[in-house]
């Protein structure tokens, strides 16, 4: 909660939070919590932006934390489609 205040104070635009999931892309990351996440998005003015391990099949998990959005690199850029993962995702993600 720390990082995300000073960061604020610093100037930040907006925050990426996460893990939201396991990922591959970063192996030496942790999925941070619902209750974290959602205190982040609680005491912060800017947009809190979710990233790691997004996917269609779980992005709807991130429901009811305060998030202004998703990051996303492998629940596009690994689908044989990218341009339908990418619209399937900007769908969901407009239902969180």
């Amino acid at each position: 909660m720390d990082i995300a205040l000073a960061a604020q104070a610093d100037g930040a635009d907006y925050l990426g939070c996460g893990a939201a999931f396991v990922t591959g892309t970063k192996l030496d990351t942790h999925p941070v919590s619902a209750e974290t996440m959602r205190a982040v998005t609680a005491a912060v003015d800017i947009p809190v932006v979710a990233i790691g391990g997004i996917s269609a099949a779980n992005i709807s998990q991130l429901n009811g934390r305060g998030l202004a959005g998703v990051a996303v690199i492998s629940g596009i850029f690994a689908k044989p489609d990218i341009t339908a993962a990418a619209r399937e995702l900007y769908r969901l993600a407009g239902e969180l």
